[in-house]
């Protein structure tokens, strides 16, 4: 790592930051008085309080999912006999337990946590980006393209998307370096955060097979599972029932399907753009570019990335929607990587910025004015 790709990294965090926090701000402070125009049109003020700019962060950021995971960092998990219904087994414990250490309101704490990870995962992206035979040009388009992602707003957000980005990615960079001991470490961490952690162990078994070290790393590979393991053996402890969380999830309406079954159930009806908390449009847009990252990094025999890619779209694919995609594309890292080789071409670069912003800002507007999708 550089100065250059250092400061490339920094420049990411701090624009992309100042503008979501300039949104929420102003967004948050936003008083509706009345409509004109025959109720068609709301007129507003907007007057900034110091007092009141904290307060008006937290609640805004407090929605959706924020609050399952404060729930398991104030009160734990739900300690009863396992029975099919909404619950917090479905979340992982890592991140709101690392939020629980530095105490105080779990917004703000979670917040914290959130941007320091981001700041991590943007640190380490141009040293993989090099790695996987990137310049440092490259370096700072996948780190600008990463922070401008249309859904990168959830990565400032007291959610667990921007501890596992810096997991995931820290593990590959490691794993670059022969260092699996850290990647296995930090690949237990990751399936403590979320399940899609799982998907370390066969992508980084394939980059040791890549550099011929498979031997040596092999061992402190099947140690990544370990903290999912614990996860499971206290839900079964607490409940009953070791996956728990795989039942919770049915409740929001995630059923195992072939993966390709929602991209096709939108083909067929692609005029509906959108239905209640799944912009239908977006997700599958989403699920195109990682699919292209995917087949991307194979094409260029990468196998490690380009399974990593595929693995993050068939997983959520394979719970029967289309739902979140847009989310979960924001922390598949391949894919910035992907798009910064192609934004060696002006005209491509100028489009992917120009899109990314112009979406970013378009969805942190209305995640502030608590759209369903926007939080989804």
């Amino acid at each position: 790592m550089n100065s250059r790709t250092v400061l490339a990294a920094l420049f990411a965090f701090v624009l992309s930051r100042a503008v979501f926090f300039a949104l929420v701000i102003v967004g948050s402070n936003v008083s509706f008085l009345r409509k004109v125009y025959n109720d068609r049109l709301w007129e507003t003020n907007v007057v900034l309080r110091g007092e009141r700019i904290v307060p008006a962060i937290v609640l805004t950021v407090m929605n959706g999912d924020a609050w399952w995971y404060r729930s398991v960092a104030v009160s734990g998990y739900e300690r009863r006999p396992y029975a099919p219904g909404q619950a917090n087994w479905a979340f992982f414990p890592l991140y709101p337990l690392t939020v629980r250490v530095l105490g105080g309101d779990f917004a703000l704490g979670g917040m914290l946590v959130s941007h320091a990870a981001l700041l991590g995962a943007l640190l380490l992206l141009p040293a993989l980006t090099l790695a996987c035979g990137g310049t440092e040009d490259d370096a700072a388009r996948a780190c600008f393209y990463l922070a401008f992602f249309p859904t990168a707003y959830f990565l400032s957000l007291p959610l667990p998307e921007s501890l596992f980005l810096f997991l995931t990615v820290g593990a590959f960079a490691a794993a670059h370096r022969d260092r699996w001991w850290l990647a296995a470490l930090l690949g237990a961490l990751a399936t403590a955060t979320r399940p899609a952690g799982g998907l370390l162990l066969p992508a980084l078994a394939l980059l040791a097979i890549e550099r011929g070290t498979w031997r040596r790393a092999l061992g402190w590979l099947l140690l990544i599972p370990l903290g999912a393991a614990a996860f499971l053996v206290h839900l079964y402890r607490l409940t009953g029932n070791a996956f728990a969380f795989a039942g919770a999830q049915e409740n929001w309406h995630r059923h195992a399907t072939m993966p390709w079954t929602p991209l096709f159930a939108f083909l067929r009806h692609p005029s509906t753009i959108g239905e209640p908390w799944n912009l239908l449009a977006l997700n599958f847009i989403a699920a195109l570019l990682i699919l292209f990252a995917a087949v991307w990094w194979l094409i260029r025999r990468q196998w490690s990335l380009g399974a990593y890619a595929a693995f993050s779209l068939f997983l959520p694919l394979a719970s029967g929607s289309l739902q979140s995609m847009a989310r979960y594309a924001a922390v598949v890292f391949p894919l910035f990587i992907a798009m910064a080789f192609l934004g060696r071409r002006a005209a491509v670069d100028r489009a992917i910025v120009a899109v990314s912003i112009a979406l970013f800002g378009w969805l942190t507007a209305l995640m502030i004015l608590r759209v369903d999708f926007a939080w989804a």
